[in-house]
């Protein structure tokens, strides 16, 4: 539907991220909804994307490389 979402600890909720995947060259924005929840697997995340998102920015459900703005 176009519409992305992500979780992230540095910007507020409601913030709307652009989110750019550096090996694609592919970009989206997506809201964010809230932080990064603290658990082993998201240790070291900027940005935790939707899987909308992941699939848009051609990234499937691995880490990537990516440029985020606010």
């Amino acid at each position: 539907d176009g519409k992305y979402y992500c979780f992230s600890n540095d910007a507020t909720a409601g913030t709307v991220l652009k989110i750019t995947n550096n090996a694609t060259g592919k970009a989206i924005f997506a809201k964010v909804l809230d932080t990064i929840p603290a658990i082993q697997q998201n240790e070291g995340l900027i940005v935790l994307i939707s899987n909308a998102a992941a699939s848009e920015l051609g990234a499937g459900n691995n880490k990537f490389d990516c440029v985020v703005n606010f």
